[in-house]
């Protein structure tokens, strides 16, 4: 029978080579646990039971409290729940002399059931089991992604805890499913809508998580479950860290951590939390007293005194999992939380570990891991190799590097040429190692000496290269056919070429080489005039040359060819002009023609227009004095004067327009004197000068 090591990550599209990595990681990774102390028996199991924190409207984060209340009401029940606390107690006073542990000598496993009891794809109920998977062996491990937050943390607010890696590990199981569920062997144990409530007897060995639409709590599970069915049950929206199939994951608990708090309880620790300072909640020794839970996220890591809370004696130990925090804020299990846990799995849950060497397909893989190494073929080609070395695993061992094609007894391949190989290997458990490896080739350094120049466009340019390795190279150029054993290339226009090598056994390399073409045409400006014509494009370019072989061809933008290198009647922009002579030559050059109204020439065709005579009688016809100007104007003003000299009328908007007298209609008809003073153009940009008109208008009656 097959086995894979595939159930370590969480893409079930991944190779097998790269799940067996992430195994390895997490052994390698393993953190170093502390002895069991006298203190944490002590006061194990000495706390009452769990009750809501005191906190202000809490969220119902976790409904284990209750319903363990409302199961230790039948006698029977509270009577194997004593005993099983009994047990875990004597496990651990056995344990108390032996040595410090390190890392973990042997993994618990733990096979795992998924079952959704809402609609959902089958690829991404199954893409969200194995990530809430991967998520819990971080956890458990202590090399979750932000395991440093305690790291961080423990030494300056918590200096007498230890985190600890934790030996259990859960897989989600894929062989000898339970009959009516429609799972073949090498299926995963996934679920959907096939299970209702929180236990199926169907699925005793298994630990089971089950999925549900809820809300309110988050999750709960039996506080020390027994692996007969029964298992954690979770809000959909808290169960892995993947958004898919119209379930969306929870911003605030989308880490995957309310399983792992479940699971805690499933393995009988309580929260950590009293009614008062006295009591302990837990009775574990290294959870400090609290008579209430944490909620929301204190971490800060710039300010290490705002993570320090204290409520009863000592700092709250708020990131374990057991609180309530949010998922960010939890990162971690005391010492003595794993060791509570671990004696539980090993005294009440051996129906659960005795099932995961049938269940789970990678038990009798762990630790089975290889570590490739290569060489890249070299230029002499046909000189590359693949080197594969085996951690673990049982013998006999075969190993392919095309994908189980053909197999042979050892891991070293050579004579390869490049390309990219498929990686198996197989022990004799039938474990197997997948991964994708590519042998490159060697590629021979290649550099450009020089570039000459073309003159004109004449084929007076060149490129010299060279290859700095020993073999003995071959060239060649675009636009010239054949291969030539010289780096040297003549005769070339302008242009951009590519030069390439190759030895004999084609192996190669490549550069680019741009000839430009130089001119020895240079403009000489003679005018570059503005804009200076309100609304009148009268700019100019006016270029002569310094050389060259007449006839000349200009053009501007590409367009309208002339002799002359003299462009008038331009509007403000930025304009290319090119020049070619006889020989071939050719010159580019950009210009910008901008604005200017600080001269207006005489020639501009502008005016402003004052009337000679007006009606003002109300018919509508000629009342308003009205002064138009041609092109636009700042700095207005106008004066109205009578036939003494005195101002009748005064305005510096050109808006207003006078009526024909001071403070309404003059009655007899009169001759005025009007004088108006403007700048040309628009504000900001007006002339110099300023302009001034005067002149009689008639007003009659």
């Amino acid at each position: 029978m097959r086995r894979c090591l595939t159930h370590w990550t969480a893409s079930p599209e991944a190779p097998c080579g790269e799940r067996s990595i992430a195994m390895k990681v997490f052994r390698i990774k393993a953190r170093k646990g502390i002895k069991i102390s006298t203190l944490t028996l002590i006061l194990l199991f000495t706390g009452s039971a769990s009750v809501f924190g005191q906190s202000e409207d809490p969220p119902e984060r976790c409904g284990t409290d209750e319903l363990h209340q409302e199961m230790m009401q039948d006698p029977d029940y509270a009577e194997q729940f004593m005993q099983k606390k009994q047990a875990v107690r004597a496990y651990l006073t056995e344990r108390l002399d032996e040595p410090y542990r390190s890392e973990c000598d042997e993994i618990i496993f733990i096979p795992v059931a998924v079952h959704f009891q809402l609609p959902l794809p089958q690829a991404c109920a199954v893409e969200k089991a194995l990530d809430q998977v991967r998520t819990l062996n971080e956890d458990f491990s202590g090399i979750n992604p932000d395991i440093d937050r305690w790291e961080n943390l423990g030494p300056n607010v918590w200096p007498a805890i230890q985190n600890k890696e934790s030996c259990v590990q859960f897989c989600l199981a894929t062989l000898d499913h339970p009959a009516g569920y429609g799972l073949q062997d090498g299926d995963y144990a996934v679920t959907i809508e096939q299970t209702t409530g929180s236990n199926s007897a169907d699925w005793s060995g298994y630990l089971n998580f089950f999925v549900q639409d809820m809300a309110n709590p988050l999750g709960f599970a039996p506080l020390g479950g027994n692996g007969n069915g029964d298992g954690v049950t979770i809000g959909a929206a808290y169960f892995s860290t993947v958004s898919c199939g119209g379930v969306d994951i929870s911003p605030q608990y989308g880490l995957g951590r309310t399983v792992t708090h479940e699971i805690g309880h499933y393995f009988t620790l309580e929260h950590p939390w009293g009614n008062d300072c006295v009591t302990d909640g837990d009775g574990i020794a290294d959870t400090p007293l609290t008579d209430e839970a944490t909620f929301g996220c204190p971490y800060d890591e710039n300010n290490m005194d705002a993570n320090s809370i204290v409520r009863c004696t000592a700092p709250e130990l708020w990131p374990t999992y057991m609180e309530y925090c949010d998922d960010p804020c939890l990162f971690m299990f005391s010492a003595g939380q794993v060791d509570v846990m671990e004696a539980y799995v090993n005294t009440t849950l051996t129906n659960l570990t005795s099932n995961a060497v049938s269940t789970c397909q990678d038990a009798l893989c762990v630790g089975f891991s290889a570590n490739i190494t290569k060489t890249d073929e070299s230029c002499a080609g046909s000189d590359g190799s693949i080197q594969i070395a085996l951690e673990g695993g049982s013998n006999p061992f075969i190993f392919s590097i095309d994908g189980g094609a053909t197999f042979q007894e050892n891991g070293a391949f050579g004579n390869l040429f490049e390309g990219e190989f498929s990686i198996l290997v197989r022990d004799g458990n039938e474990c197997e190692i997948e991964d994708a490896v590519v042998i490159s080739r060697e590629v021979p350094p290649m550099s450009v000496l020089a570039v000459e120049n073309a003159f004109c466009g004449d084929n007076s340019g060149s490129a010299l290269v060279a290859v700095d390795h020993p073999d003995n190279f071959e060239y060649s150029i675009t636009g010239a056919p054949g291969w030539r054993d010289t780096t040297f290339f003549p005769a070339l226009r302008p242009g951009t070429y590519t030069i390439t090598a190759r030895n004999a056994t084609d192996c190669t390399n490549s550069v680019t080489v741009t000839v430009r073409d130089e001119t020895d045409l240079r403009f000489v400006v003679r005018e570059l005039q503005p804009v200076n014509c309100p609304l009148f494009d009268n700019g100019i370019i006016s270029l002569d040359l310094n050389t060259g072989v007449p006839p000349f061809v200009f053009t501007l933008n590409g367009e309208n060819e002339q002799n002359s290198g003299t462009f008038d009647n331009l509007s403000q922009g930025v304009y290319t002009v090119a020049v070619q002579d006889e020989r071939g030559c050719k010159r580019e050059d950009t210009f910008t023609v901008g604005v200017s109204f600080l001269e207006i020439p005489d020639a501009c065709p502008c005016e402003v227009f004052i009337p000679n005579a007006m009606t003002p009688n109300g018919d509508g016809l000629n009342d308003l004095l009205d002064i138009v100007p041609a092109c636009p104007i700042t700095d207005f003003r106008l004066q109205i004067f009578d036939r003494w000299g005195g101002l009748v009328y005064e305005t510096d908007e050109i808006e207003k327009r006078w009526n024909g007298g001071s403070a309404g209609y003059y009655d007899r008809p009169d001759i005025y004197f009007y004088r108006v003073t403007f700048r040309w153009g628009e504000e900001r940009n007006e002339s110099l000068e300023v302009q001034t008109k005067t002149g009689y208008v008639q007003v009659l009656r």
